[in-house]
């Protein structure tokens, strides 16, 4: 075997290779954009006037326009050019955030959110379909794992950053950083070099942005966000309830650290003992909402953030390669779409209903009911997985026969070119 093929080999099985790392660095760089903007909603909102209630509507006020648009993201998604698609997404969430810097009243910010889950509809499932597109099947878990930490990392920074330069300038100052971000992502998603794939016609219906194949993940996914919106929403207005300040933006910090390790250790295990690795996941998950729910200080909301590292931070990439794992690449955008429209639901629902549990029994008691919804997914996953593990060997069995397929007919397509050369000469 020559030196060049060994080269190609090993590159087609690495993880990070260069249009993985442009995909990898755009990610960062909207989700980042995006921290900053969804981390300082709520308490914009609060200080326009809003209630726990519609604190929770402003928080989910993206989910709005991301469930309905979701109808052609899809299709959009598997008909046209990825990259183009995504680069028109970020434009609009970008509109969103000068919105939100415009924003004097309490239903213009939720319009604003609105316009972002737009955007929003389409980049979260484009992200996800190119970057699965760039991995190989018997890493897909572990590379998964490896996207998610351009999530992690905006976690990380998002929120600390938004709150610091909120209370040293303004809202509307902030906001406008945010959009820096997004044009710097805009930039990055320039570097994309799509691969040529088959197209399908843009058309859209239920099977087009659904992939029924990919609804127990969905669902998995959608009992996550019910629970985990609990904390993305309301942890900076609790934290400051408590008297932290902007200090309580350092749980996004630990919990974006803990992440870069748990999000690809996630993968990796689930890789080599299977999706039953879920079970420690939810467990640490429901830990972390119940000691939150007893904080009295920082310290605690920060071993909270481990603890949800170790939860949702490996969690969700695992279910996310569940989901591209049991469909043919044809069929990534409608997969992609499936589970993010269960994540918007998801998000749509779980602030809403915990606002009315504040509004009621307090912040300590939604976060402690909050894990229930996590039982619920103990008990789909046990359910789903003898399903999840047929499906996806039937896929892979039926891709690397198309590949073995396309190769053996390259080399009949060689032979037939190499001897029309010989009998011509």
């Amino acid at each position: 075997m020559s030196v060049t093929t060994t080269a190609t080999k090993v590159a087609a099985t690495r993880v990070f290779n260069r249009s993985f790392t442009a995909i990898f660095l755009a990610y960062f760089l909207v989700n980042l954009a995006l921290n900053m903007a969804n981390n300082l909603a709520t308490p914009y909102a609060r200080d326009l006037g809003a209630t726990p209630v519609v604190m929770g509507i402003v928080a989910t006020g993206f989910t709005y326009g991301a469930i309905v648009f979701k109808l052609a993201s899809a299709p959009a998604i598997d008909a046209f050019n990825r990259k183009w698609v995504l680069l028109a997404a970020v434009g609009v969430i970008a509109v969103a955030t000068v919105g939100y810097a415009l924003s004097t009243n309490v239903p213009t910010l939720i319009t604003f959110r609105i316009v972002q889950g737009i955007g929003q509809a389409f980049t979260a499932t484009t992200f996800v379909a190119l970057a699965a597109d760039t991995l190989p099947r018997e890493k897909l878990a572990a590379g998964m794992g490896i996207f998610a930490l351009g999530t992690a990392g905006a976690t990380m920074l998002g929120a600390p950053i938004a709150l610091k330069i909120q209370a040293a300038t303004s809202y509307q100052f902030t906001f406008l950083t945010a959009l820096v971000a997004l044009v710097l992502g805009a930039v990055a998603v320039l570097l994309i070099t799509a691969k040529q794939r088959e197209r399908k016609r843009f058309q859209i219906s239920l099977k087009g942005f659904i992939a029924p194949e990919a609804i127990p993940s969905a669902l998995m996914q959608f009992f996550f966000m019910l629970a985990w919106t609990s904390v993305l929403s309301f942890i900076i207005v609790f934290g400051q309830s408590q008297g932290l300040g902007s200090d309580v933006g350092y749980f996004n910090t630990v919990y974006g650290l803990a992440v870069f390790a748990t999000a690809p250790l996630g993968g990796r295990l689930t890789d080599r003992f299977g999706y039953f690795m879920l079970i420690p996941m939810l467990a640490f998950m429901a830990a972390s909402l119940i000691v939150i729910s007893f904080s009295d200080g920082l310290v605690t909301l920060l071993v909270a953030a481990v603890l949800g590292a170790l939860g949702y931070g490996a969690a969700g990439p695992v279910v996310r390669s569940i989901t591209m794992s049991v469909v043919p690449k044809t069929r990534r955008g409608a997969a992609s779409s499936t589970i993010f429209l269960a994540s918007d639901i998801g998000q749509l629902l779980g602030p809403i209903l915990g606002g009315i549990i504040i509004s009621t029994l307090g912040y300590a008691a939604m976060y402690r009911i909050a894990p229930a919804y996590l039982v619920l997914a103990l008990i789909l996953m046990l359910v789903s997985y003898r399903f999840w593990n047929r499906r996806a060997a039937i896929v892979a069995d039926a891709e690397r026969a198309s590949e073995a397929a396309e190769v053996e007919a390259s080399k009949a397509t060689a032979s037939q070119t190499a001897q029309v050369s010989q009998d011509r000469a």
